[in-house]
This record gives C-alpha cells, sequence and structure tokens, in this order.
C-alpha cells in the first residue's frame, strides 16, 4: 500500500468522484500538497481527516441532553 497517493486513488478509497477530490482539496477540507499542477495525498493524513470528521458528525448523538443540572 502507497503512503502517497493520487487523486484517483484518494476518490476509490473514500468512494467519491475524482473531481470531488480536487474540490475538497482546493477548499481545504481533505489535506493534500500541490505539487506543480498536480496533488498528492497522504494515505494517513486522509484516514485521520475522514475519522476526525466522522467522531465530529457522531458526537452530538452521543451527548446527553442537558436538562438544566
Amino acid at each position: 500500500m502507497r503512503e502517497v497517493m493520487t487523486p484517483d486513488e484518494v476518490a476509490a478509497l473514500l468512494q467519491i468522484h475524482v473531481k470531488t477530490v480536487y474540490r475538497l482539496a482546493r477548499q481545504g477540507v481533505l489535506p493534500g500538497r500541490q505539487i506543480g499542477r498536480r496533488w498528492r495525498f497522504s494515505r494517513m493524513e486522509i484516514l485521520a481527516c475522514v475519522s476526525r470528521q466522522w467522531a465530529g458528525a457522531a458526537a452530538p448523538t452521543l451527548e446527553q441532553p442537558s436538562d438544566g443540572r
């Protein structure tokens, strides 16, 4: 398994369209580096980013409702 990934490989890993990978990278949502005109991504950073986003999305459902105490 390669540590440095191309946008096509990231798209396959995340099961999203490659254009979405480019858009999310430009927006700073996906961690990536542009080298010249090409984008490269760290597999470890991509997986960590997705894990953080999933944990953040799940967090509100795990909190107990506050009753003012």
